[in-house]
Order: C-alpha cells, then sequence, then structure tokens
C-alpha cells in the first residue's frame, strides 16, 4: 500500500484538484441514473411499453417503441444537475481556492497525495458571520 500524505492546498496542486473534483462529479452519474430509472413513476412509464398479450398475438404498447428516447431524457435529466454543479464550482469557489478557502478564520482546503498525485481532497469553509 502507498504511503499517503496530507498537506494544505498549493497552487501547484490546482491541476490535480481540478481534475479529482471533475472526475468525482463524473463518477455520481450511473448511481443517480439507477435512481431514476427505480422510482415509481419512471417505472410506470418504463412499463407503459411492456408487450401486452392478445389472444394469439403479442403486440408492443407504445411505451416500447418510445423507451430508447425516454432511456435518453432520463440519463440527461441523471446528468444535468451534476454539470451545472460543477460547472458552478468551477466559476465560484474553485476558481480560487486559495482566496475562497484560506480568507475565513477556520477554513481551510487540504489534498492527499500518494506517489506524487493527488488521489483526495477535502475542504472546510466557514460562511461569511456563519460557524460550524
Amino acid at each position: 500500500m502507498a504511503p499517503y500524505q496530507i498537506h494544505k492546498y498549493q497552487e501547484n496542486y490546482r491541476k490535480w484538484v481540478v481534475g479529482l473534483f471533475s472526475k468525482v462529479m463524473t463518477e455520481h452519474l450511473p448511481t443517480t441514473f439507477h435512481h431514476i430509472l427505480k422510482l415509481p413513476r419512471t417505472l410506470v412509464l418504463l412499463l407503459a411499453g411492456a408487450p401486452c398479450p392478445i389472444p394469439g398475438l403479442w403486440l408492443l404498447g407504445p411505451g416500447l417503441r418510445g423507451q430508447p428516447p425516454l432511456l435518453a431524457a432520463l440519463r440527461f435529466l441523471a446528468k444535468y444537475p451534476w454539470i451545472q454543479f460543477e460547472i458552478m464550482s468551477l466559476h465560484t469557489d474553485m476558481s480560487d481556492i486559495t482566496k475562497s478557502y484560506f480568507s475565513e478564520s477556520g477554513s481551510c482546503f487540504w489534498v492527499v497525495e500518494s506517489e506524487g498525485q493527488v488521489v483526495g481532497m477535502v475542504s472546510q469553509a466557514l460562511e461569511q458571520g456563519g460557524g460550524l
């Protein structure tokens, strides 16, 4: 097992931190998509297209023909909030990590390094006038 070191953020970590942040946001997409697929309303939409038995004949329900576009729309709905959060974060606190996380007393940003690469990060930001 490689040794891990925890350091306070420095600007030379920026490339690694932003890349790791984007990767972590992307990792939420499959879980969110699977969650949406398990919701009762989604199941009703998908089952509306199940084959319908008619004596001697099986017809495809109207929803089954439309399921690929429906699944694509659901995938987009699962992905959209994470992309918006990533964009917002990259334009706010992640745009200037030093200013965002080191200007207030009690706020900080740490990186976890292993074999010369940033493999984790954690931050604590106190809102102005707030507390933990």
